[in-house]
């Protein structure tokens, strides 16, 4: 009998080690995705934004297929941002939406075809648009705007594939007013 209590004892011990031991830790960081980073006080093109987009497409040519991040900011690192301290994280995410979403967001992002919709924007682009009037963009394909970048003029009408060093390779763009 005492055998057998100090093998069930032993073995109670054994789970309870192994239990604690592959314990995952909750995730305190609370995450929210973020995909139309483009706000303006601007009444005359409160939706003209820099997109980043999912797929390739045609150089000569405002529409994609594919969804897309729309902002009107600085980010020196295209994964994502914490706001507090790290008490949050804020990443960026392609998506898939309409004009009519986005107070008329002129050439919406993807109409629906899905292509890299939810997809985290970090190492993941293969294209650019810059509809913003007032600021030309770099796309750098490391974090900090270091690295090889892709230059997008002001509001020129044109999407512009990025070069082969940047695409699926995008670690930050920065807005030059």
């Amino acid at each position: 009998m005492r055998r057998y209590s100090s093998a069930v004892a032993l073995a109670a011990t054994a789970v309870c080690v192994i239990a604690i031991g592959t314990a995952q830790p909750a995730d305190a960081t609370p995450t929210s995705y973020v995909h139309n980073d483009c706000t303006s006080s601007d009444r005359g093109h409160p939706t003209h934004c820099f997109r980043i987009h999912y797929n390739s497409r045609s150089e000569t040519t405002t529409q994609s297929t594919s969804a897309c991040l729309a902002t009107r900011h600085s980010r020196s690192s295209e994964y994502g941002y914490s706001p507090n301290g790290g008490a949050s994280l804020i990443r960026f995410v392609f998506y898939d939406f309409p004009s009519e979403v986005y107070g008329g967001m002129p050439f919406p992002c993807g109409h629906s075809s899905g292509d890299g919709d939810g997809q985290g924007v970090f190492n993941s682009a293969a294209s650019a648009w810059n509809q913003d009037p007032y600021a030309a963009y770099s796309v750098y394909s490391q974090t900090g705007y270091s690295g090889e970048s892709k230059w997008y003029p002001k509001a020129d009408g044109y999407a512009r594939n990025l070069g082969s060093g940047l695409k699926n390779h995008n670690g930050a763009h920065k807005r030059y007013s």
